[in-house]
């Protein structure tokens, strides 16, 4: 059975957290450049007026959306596969890997920059990277622990 990836849901949370990680630091710039020219608003906005804010942070979040979408549809492939007493699906670096269920001896939660992941480990065999953002990941793990993976579901 193949469990696709909610890519939507990812790109919508992907681009909230790039969102935030861009601006949040340009607002806490130009509150410090704020206080150390004296309150001065001329001083603080020299480069960018007061009227093109909204159009800066605009296009930051603009730009997140877009490199959001595109890890989105980069993830999307990365659905995974239980047929044949294998697990199929991608590994660290999307190459294509398959392992048996019987050796997967833990699985445990993977986080980097955003993306949310349950690493199911293989030893050998190698380990599967699966999207917190599958759909019916409670079914798919329900079905390594039946399938005979030494895991708690």
């Amino acid at each position: 059975m193949k469990y696709e990836v909610l890519w939507k849901e990812l790109w919508l949370t992907l681009t909230k957290f790039m969102s935030l990680a861009i601006c949040i630091p340009l607002i806490f710039v130009f509150v410090v450049r704020f206080f150390k020219s004296d309150f001065s608003l001329e001083v603080t906005f020299e480069h960018i007026s007061i009227l093109e804010l909204p159009l800066f942070f605009g296009g930051f979040i603009g730009f997140s959306a877009a490199i959001s979408f595109l890890i989105a549809l980069y993830i999307r492939a990365s659905a995974v596969r239980v047929e044949g007493g294998y697990l199929v699906g991608r590994n660290y670096w999307c190459f294509k890997r398959q392992i048996p269920v019987k050796h997967i001896s833990q699985i445990y939660p993977f986080s980097n920059n955003g993306i949310e992941a349950l690493v199911a480990d293989g030893g050998v065999y190698g380990k599967v990277y699966i999207s917190t953002h599958t759909k019916n990941l409670d079914k798919l793990l329900e079905q390594l622990k039946a399938e005979g993976a030494n895991v708690d579901a």
